[in-house]
């Protein structure tokens, strides 16, 4: 059958396109053909009986008009036999009015015995056979010249009887003939009628089918390319047991959506060094402390070896050991934060996610002198997400609100549980608001408001596109002296986190 074929490109296709690919081929036009092939044969079937019913219709009419013959001669045979009686003529017409009828039997016994009630005719040709030797009888009595009226009674008793009940039995076999002609032409006249009601609802189911068939798997691309709007660029897989013209519609868009997220990949990369660059002025201030203090001990140390005692030293190399562990804590954490790694959907602590994030800027804070505060709930359930991913989304966010605020400006991070099943981090500052013209377009590709070459205008579009992967969704109020991004995103019930937070607000020294 054809639409069990498996063609070349399922075996080619992409491990991603394999899914869809690796079924059975039943395509619209082979389904259109199909309805259409069906709608000719019912046609040529409903014609068909029609043209037997025609031929069923024109055998009976025959039929009847055999028994219409038959029974005007027979009538007339009896017409002369009366005449006979009364008036002693027209004998020789009654055997002529007989012998014709014989004859229309004898050359329509065909089509008579196809006919019904074959047992009632086999009766009238038994009572014209009689009532013809009937009258052979009484002709030979006739031309004998001799007079026999006992004989002649009992003839004309046979002739009236027979007569009789061969008129009757004819009469009723051309009765029954009309009736049955009636009721075939009843049943032609309702062909037509039937004819169109079929097929106004075989319209109407092939209507219905074709737009189901149309309309379902238009409407399942409709709904597919508005999530891939929202930033899930999760490959498309199939719903339906056949192949068909829109396949290659969904194999295209998985290849789009596969360009997408390579083309995501690079720009969250892109912006993760970008990123990176901003984080470097504060790290190289947050590790000049310590490198000083490293130096300064180091220094006094070589000078002074000879003059102070071993516990001096020992607390001077303490001191150095120290410095060195505060400033490989600070160049682990950027490093993590650059690290290539592969995207992986684990349980997540989003309030400790936040956090360990929010110190990412926190020396770059410090170096503008903007505090930033930290609240994260107590006992968070669990987000099932990628680390790396949502760390980018935090600090773009946090970045954000550095650039958004003055010397006397604050940032609030909060992080809590809300119903039904939700996680909502929001980051706060008090900088000074976003247009109402802008809000709408905050999180559209290359849109920025900073001045050329301090933004790209991809930050908030790939924290969208990110959050949106993740099933969750990023949002913003803003208003004079106040602008709020919030990130909600869902939790499994079963998932609870076991690790506790501070219920207080921290915030880094100056």
């Amino acid at each position: 059958m054809p639409f069990h074929i498996r063609d070349k490109t399922a075996r080619m296709a992409a491990p991603d396109d394999k899914d869809l690919l690796d079924r059975p081929i039943f395509s619209f036009r082979l389904q259109i053909i199909l309805g259409f092939f069906t709608f000719f044969i019912l046609s040529v079937l409903i014609t068909i009986s029609a043209m037997i019913t025609i031929n069923k219709i024109e055998k009976r009419i025959a039929t009847v008009q055999t028994w219409d013959r038959f029974l005007f001669n027979i009538e007339q045979a009896r017409r002369w036999e009366k005449n006979f009686f009364l008036y002693g003529t027209n004998l020789k017409d009654a055997l002529e009015s007989t012998g014709a009828a014989l004859e229309i039997l004898n050359e329509n016994i065909n089509s008579l015995d196809s006919s019904d009630y074959s047992w009632q005719k086999e009766e009238i040709i038994r009572h014209l056979d009689r009532y013809h030797i009937e009258l052979n009888r009484l002709s030979q009595l006739v031309e004998s010249n001799r007079s026999q009226p006992a004989f002649q009674n009992e003839i004309e008793a046979n002739l009236r009887q027979f007569g009789a009940q061969m008129v009757e039995e004819a009469a009723e076999m051309a009765a029954r003939e009309y009736e049955m002609v009636s009721r075939w032409l009843h049943l032609l006249q309702k062909v037509p009628a039937y004819f169109l009601v079929f097929l106004f609802f075989l319209m109407i189911y092939m209507t219905r089918f074709l737009s189901i068939r149309f309309m379902k798997p238009l409407k399942y691309l409709v709904n597919q390319t508005r999530r891939i709007a929202r930033g899930d660029l999760t490959p498309l897989r199939p719903v339906r047991k056949f192949r068909d013209e829109f396949t290659t519609v969904e194999v295209a868009i998985n290849r789009m959506l596969k360009e997408l997220e390579n083309r995501q990949k690079s720009l969250i990369d892109s912006h993760k060094l970008r990123a990176v660059g901003i984080l470097t002025a504060g790290v190289a201030h947050e590790l000049n402390n310590p490198l000083n203090n490293i130096m300064l001990t180091a220094h006094t140390l070589m000078e002074e070896f000879t003059d102070i005692d071993d516990d001096e030293k020992l607390d001077m190399v303490k001191d150095i050991i120290g410095e060195t562990d505060r400033s490989r804590s600070i160049v682990h954490n950027l490093l993590d934060f650059t690290r290539e790694s592969k995207s992986v959907m684990e349980p997540l602590n989003l309030g400790r996610l936040a956090e360990e994030t929010t110190k990412l800027a926190v020396n770059q804070a410090k170096v503008r002198g903007v505090p930033i505060h930290i609240q994260i709930e107590r006992h968070l359930p669990d987000i099932i997400g990628d680390r790396h991913q949502l760390k980018q989304v935090f600090l773009n966010l946090v970045l954000n609100a550095l650039d958004a605020v003055g010397s006397d400006g604050k940032i609030h991070v909060r992080v809590e549980s809300r119903k039904p099943n939700l996680v909502i981090a929001q980051v706060e500052d008090n900088g000074s608001g976003i247009p109402a013209d802008v809000l709408p377009h905050i999180f559209d590709p290359f849109f920025t408001t900073k001045p050329v070459g301090k933004g790209t205008g991809l930050g908030l579009s790939v924290s969208h596109g990110i959050i949106a992967k993740h099933g969750g969704r990023i949002s913003v109020e803003s208003a004079p002296g106040r602008t709020i991004f919030t990130v909600t995103l869902p939790y499994y019930p079963t998932a609870r986190g076991n690790e506790e937070k501070p219920g207080s607000s921290e915030e880094p020294p100056h």
